[in-house]
């Protein structure tokens, strides 16, 4: 096989950690260079607020100018590895595709725990005490508790584009016995959000996770939460070290041979967190999102 060198190791890692995420494509997704606060893990992501366009009512008439506007998202981010040591027997005989045998589920690995941030996230949120799925499956009662959620997004001036309704594997099952939804499972897929993408209904794109809380479901929009994700800096001291970012998300990979063992080590990883937009006007905070469990 080639010599192994991380930097194209790297661009591959970072094309599928960004194929492996499906709640990070449905939020926020701000880039390491626009990370600023403190240290100590906590970064501040600055989340654009939606803006609502204006009417020049007269032809020739002064119009309004307003200013772009900002909500300061304090994120605390962790570092999340997956490390291996690749013995020169596998090197040498039995690896004949570094990139699938040793990579992906490295890969796979720092994505499902970077991805469990948002959840983590969306777990945390208070669950509206209006709104509820019925203790067992009602197609009408279902059906009315999304066109509730919808109905309370329109509300709190939630925008009509990129809406998300991210359900657990429960609730999606009941969802795919409503008529009104528009099934998404006879089209191609190429990435996992699109083979989590249950379908449409009302406006909401319906996407399953399994790490949602069973009997749970988030109603948001994209800006509702915040995902932020950077790599660590490479290492000195000769160590084969590459970052890499593509479409908001970030990590490094580094090779390194260790002479003791006659063996390299892998090793994939990332600082990644998120956490809940919120808006504050005239002294009341509201988020962008809102939590639907199940009643009693």
């Amino acid at each position: 096989m080639p010599v192994l060198t991380s930097a194209p190791i790297s661009n591959l890692a970072v094309e599928l950690l960004r194929r492996s995420l499906v709640l990070v494509g449905t939020v926020s997704r701000v880039p390491a260079p626009e990370y600023s606060g403190p240290s100590g893990g906590v970064v501040t992501l600055r989340v654009p607020t939606p803006r609502t366009a204006n009417e020049q009512a007269t032809a020739g008439s002064v119009i309004t100018y307003s200013d772009l506007d900002e909500v300061p998202v304090a994120v605390t981010v962790r570092h999340f590895y997956d490390a291996c040591r690749v013995s020169d027997e596998d090197l040498s005989m039995a690896i004949t595709d570094f990139g699938r045998t040793v990579l992906l589920p490295q890969v796979a690995a720092v994505a499902e725990r970077a991805e469990d941030e948002i959840a983590a996230a969306m777990n945390g949120l208070a669950a509206d005490a209006t709104i509820e799925w019925a203790a067992a499956p009602n197609v009408d009662a279902d059906l009315a508790t999304v066109l509730a959620a919808r109905e309370r997004l329109a509300i709190d001036g939630v925008p009509a584009g990129s809406r998300y309704l991210a359900v657990a594997p429960d609730i999606a099952t009941r969802l795919l016995s409503v008529p009104m939804l528009v099934r998404a499972d006879e089209r191609g897929q190429t990435n996992a959000l699109d083979e989590a993408i249950v379908g449409r209904i009302y406006g909401l794109t319906v996407v399953e996770s399994a790490a949602l809380d069973a009997g749970s479901a988030i109603a948001y929009h994209q800006s509702g939460f915040a995902f932020g994700s950077m790599p660590p800096v490479s290492p000195p001291g000769g160590v084969d070290s590459t970052t890499a970012s593509d479409g908001g998300v970030s990590l490094r990979h580094l090779l390194a041979f260790d002479a003791t063992r006659l063996a390299t080590g892998s090793v994939v990883s990332v600082f990644a967190g998120a956490s809940v937009v919120t808006d504050d006007e005239a002294g009341t905070t509201h988020n962008r999102a809102i939590r639907i469990d199940t009643g009693a």
